[in-house]
């Protein structure tokens, strides 16, 4: 599905994904059990449980979900929103696409019902991968080396780094630098709870 555009961003945006992640119909009906977002992405855990009840295979109408006693069963949507001169819009596929975000919780795969479709696998494995990334910790003093080399503005590359951290005054946290053992420069590195990096 591409892209829908509202003239007006929504008064509550989580209520407007919970929103699209409500159906009653004939054939079933569907509500969101957990929502998470993760900067202009959101996560939800949705709960679909088709009217027909539970099918002989103990799978979902479409075969690739594990379902309960009911025949209900918990996938994963994702929907990708931009906001911009008044305007908002979102885009949303389900796991079995195989969405490139891949930043959901853990506590919402956890909710998931089994499945064996192929991309829903990878995209759960994705998530998890991700999450043991930014639930690591750094303390000062510790010594960090990346999978691969950085490469700075000034041209200079370094692999392995010192954490410490330092508080200026009238700050209200302290701040992250990271020593370049290769260099002896100090930096700051962006995003590095979501960088391949590990302890030493």
């Amino acid at each position: 599905m591409g892209w829908l555009i509202y003239p007006d961003t929504p008064a509550c945006i989580r209520d407007e994904i919970a929103r699209l992640c409500t159906w009653d119909s004939e054939n079933g009906r569907g509500f969101p059990v957990l929502i998470s977002r993760k900067g202009a992405v959101w996560y939800a855990a949705v709960r679909a449980d088709p009217a027909a009840g539970r099918l002989e295979t103990g799978l979902d109408p479409t075969g690739q979900f594990e379902t309960d006693a009911t025949g209900g069963y918990v996938f994963a949507s994702v929907f990708l929103t931009t906001a911009g001169r008044g305007e908002w819009g979102y885009k949303d596929m389900d796991e079995t696409s195989g969405p490139v975000e891949s930043e959901a919780p853990a506590k919402l795969l956890d909710l998931l019902s089994p499945t064996t479709a192929e991309y829903a696998l990878a995209w759960r494995k994705r998530c998890r991968d991700n999450a043991a990334r930014n639930n690591r910790r750094l303390k000062p003093g510790d010594t960090i080396r990346f999978a691969a080399p950085l490469r700075f503005a000034d041209g200079s590359e370094g692999q392995t780094f010192r954490v410490r951290k330092e508080r200026f005054a009238g700050a209200h946290r302290a701040m992250t630098f990271f020593t370049c053992v290769e260099t002896g420069k100090d930096c700051q590195i962006g995003r590095i709870m979501s960088r391949d990096w590990t302890r030493i």
